[in-house]
C-alpha cells in the first residue's frame, strides 16, 4: 500500500480524530466491531461516516479559519 497519507497537517489529524470517533460511535450503535461480520451495507455505512466525518471536520475548520480572517480586516 504505497498510496499513504505522509506527514499530515494538524488539521487533517483533527479531521481524522473526528472521523475516528465518528466511526466509534457507529460501531457502538453496531454493536459489531468484527469487520469480517459485516454484510456490504454496514461496510458502505462504516465508510461513509469515515469520510462525511472528515470531510465534514475539514470543512468546519476552514470555515473557522475563514471568519477568523476576516475578523482581522
Amino acid at each position: 500500500m504505497g498510496d499513504r497519507m505522509i506527514d499530515p497537517t494538524a488539521n487533517e489529524k483533527k479531521a481524522m480524530e473526528i472521523s475516528s470517533e465518528r466511526a466509534g460511535e457507529y460501531l457502538g450503535w453496531l454493536k459489531k466491531t468484527d469487520m469480517a461480520e459485516f454484510s456490504k451495507k454496514e461496510w458502505s455505512d462504516l465508510i461513509e461516516v469515515i469520510v462525511t466525518g472528515y470531510f465534514e471536520g475539514m470543512k468546519n475548520m476552514a470555515e473557522q479559519a475563514l471568519e477568523i480572517e476576516r475578523g482581522r480586516f
